[in-house]
């Protein structure tokens, strides 16, 4: 069976290449769930005004080795909610960020929202192909935004 040929395989891939001890991101592995042309945007609000930033993987990794040079982080998926239609999926994926999977203190939760795209190519030339990452896009809680309770659900 190819690899990623399930939404949970891609899923259970993003938060395991992201997280590791200082350095240990698997940063060519997480390329793998990524299409070429796949879009990553990471939201902030700076000034008071949302901000979102915009990346190629390429760009991401480049952006993202300095933010957590030096630091254990580790995102743990805490509630899942997929829609598939035909070849399309789209993923609302909570998660936490904590210093060790089993750290006690959480350092902030959000939502990574995923839209993937079954390429229905598999190895045996069926449409039984794999799920590729498109896009990605997430935000994290803060002062009057809560996570919603059905979205800390598996």
């Amino acid at each position: 069976m190819a690899q990623y040929q399930t939404i949970d395989e891609v899923m259970n891939a993003v938060y395991e290449y992201i997280s590791g001890p200082p350095g240990g991101q698997d940063w060519e592995r997480d390329r793998e769930i990524y299409h070429p042309r796949a879009l990553i945007t990471r939201t902030r609000i700076v000034d008071g005004l949302p901000v979102a930033f915009t990346f190629s993987f390429d760009e991401f990794v480049e952006a993202t080795i300095p933010l957590l040079e030096g630091r254990s982080f580790h995102e743990i998926e805490i509630g899942r909610k997929t829609d598939v239609f035909g070849q399309i999926a789209h993923v609302f994926s909570s998660y936490e960020a904590r210093e060790t999977p089993d750290h006690p203190e959480i350092q902030f939760r959000g939502v990574n929202m995923v839209h993937l795209w079954n390429d229905g190519r598999g190895e045996d030339g069926q449409a039984n192909g794999r799920w590729w990452i498109m896009s990605i896009i997430w935000d994290n809680e803060r002062e009057g935004l809560d996570l919603p309770a059905e979205w800390l659900a598996q």
